[in-house]
């Protein structure tokens, strides 16, 4: 075993959006930091499994439904088909560009990488396991080893028929039928991407509902406009059995009716959730505690042990890459300076890459009334924003969640072209306590699709949108 000689401030176990955030954050403050990846590359699943790869697929599914629509914008092409083959080249440039980035980043903050499995096997030493053994010793630690694909008890993805969201990633044909078990965020991008590649898309919910994290307003308009683009949906419905017959999944589905549905695909994805990776980390011999396999932290992202911190997908927060970042950033901070400035979980935005688009931020109606508030809301459809019909992408709307005394805004929840690209400035207003009155009285560009928050805010605030 080979003991790295070198004294750390703060060693980090993993590389997605949390851990090397966090460890660029703890350099630029002038701690000394080692980064241990398992993988040979850094990023994680974000960048080589997740985020990137998908939302560049999604880019190329928007842009082939376009070109199939070209007659409407006066653009003719005889000949339109889709090469896979270069959109899965394409997807692949892109990760391994950014993959690049990462890897400069590391480097020019001056950042000791060691590539293995990392482990904690006593207060501030990991031990990793690559090519070689070595110890790692480091006065603070951050945990940030991410999440896996959840599966069905007795069930198995073999990488070819049944599949999870790494697989997808690399078929190299559209397969004729899709099987999705799963209605959450995964599993709705990967309906939204297939189904205008061509693929016959068949989507299994076990809930009542779509996204069941959104508004339920916002879960059932996606669903409605899932199916307007031939993707079948199923709520309320559980996978029995599958199995894989003749190179095809076939699966029984059961439906509030009591009937069970067969169905076969070509190939199957397994979109059911992820689980947190704590296996093997040495964290019963440092008596850290946890739930459920999630690690308990407090509002500094502290661990139950002295010294330790853990942040991202492995704590009971929400499982979303731009949050895991800002908890680096903030164990980072308290590790330098002692204290740090909480998440206000609140206001963390949630973005789902289907067509169209949903992103929310706040409170639901639900969640608004569940805390005794006594809530008004407020709507205004995409169709009546002129930005919206010039794109052709006229559906869906925002949603409001006030309270009716002052008309604060407490949540904006929306289904329509581009609206991730709003979230943050919708995070902005809620942050800042904006009201009604505020959001409608500040002046939005025309024409954009963010008319369509000012809108609602008219509505909420004056009783009646301008527009409408």
């Amino acid at each position: 075993m080979n003991t790295n000689s070198e004294q750390y401030d703060v060693a980090v176990l993993g590389s997605g959006p949390g851990g090397y955030v966090a460890a660029i954050r703890a350099s630029q403050l002038g701690l000394k930091v080692a980064l241990v990846e398992k993988y040979e590359k850094f990023g994680g699943t974000c960048l080589h499994w997740g985020c990137v790869p998908t939302k560049a697929l999604l880019l190329n599914a928007e842009l082939y439904e376009k070109a199939q629509k070209g007659k409407e914008f006066g653009i003719l092409c005889k000949d339109i088909r889709l090469d896979f083959r270069l959109v899965k080249a394409r997807k692949d440039k892109i990760v391994k560009k950014l993959s690049m980035g990462t890897d400069f980043l590391m480097k020019k903050n001056k950042i000791d990488s060691f590539h293995g499995r990392g482990r904690l096997i006593a207060p501030g030493v990991i031990q990793v396991e690559g090519n070689q053994v070595q110890e790692i010793r480091a006065g603070k630690t951050i945990i940030a080893t991410g999440s896996e694909a959840k599966m069905f008890p007795g069930l198995r993805a073999d990488g070819r028929t049944v599949l999870t969201n790494r697989e997808i990633l690399d078929l190299d044909a559209v397969p004729q039928s899709l099987l999705i078990i799963g209605g959450g965020a995964v599993g709705v991008e990967f309906a939204s991407i297939f189904s205008r590649f061509g693929a016959s898309v068949t989507l299994v919910e076990m809930l009542p509902r779509l996204l069941p994290a959104e508004d339920r307003e916002i879960s059932e308009e996606i669903r409605k406009l899932l199916v307007k683009k031939r993707i079948k949906v199923l709520l309320n419905a559980k996978l029995e059995e599958m199995q894989i017959q003749d190179g095809h999944a076939k699966a029984k589905v059961s439906t509030p009716d009591g009937a069970v549905q067969d169905i076969v695909a070509e190939k199957a994805l397994i979109a059911v959730g992820r689980q947190p990776v704590t296996e093997n980390l040495g964290l019963e011999k440092l008596k850290i505690e946890t739930v459920r396999g999630f690690i308990s932290v407090d509002r500094a992202m502290q661990t139950s042990a002295r010294g330790i911190y853990a942040i991202g997908d492995i704590v009971p927060t929400q499982a979303l890459a731009h949050l895991a970042s800002h908890e680096g950033i903030l164990a980072a901070e308290h590790i330098a300076k002692g204290s740090a400035r909480p998440i206000n979980y609140d206001l963390v935005p949630n973005c789902t890459y289907c067509s169209p688009e949903v992103a929310s931020v706040g409170l639901t109606e639900d969640t608004a009334r569940e805390r005794g508030i006594e809530v008004v809301t407020a709507k205004f459809p995409f169709a009546a924003v002129s930005k919206a019909t010039i794109a052709g992408e006229s559906e869906g709307f925002v949603k409001l969640v006030g309270d009716r005394k002052y008309r604060q805004i407490l949540g904006v929840h929306m289904v329509g072209p581009r609206v991730t690209e709003l979230a943050a400035a919708a995070a902005a207003a809620i942050g800042l306590e904006a009201t009604a009155a505020d959001l409608s009285h500040m002046i939005h560009p025309h024409p954009t699709i963010s008319e369509g928050i000012m809108e609602a805010a008219h509505a909420l605030y004056g009783g009646a949108a301008i527009h409408i």
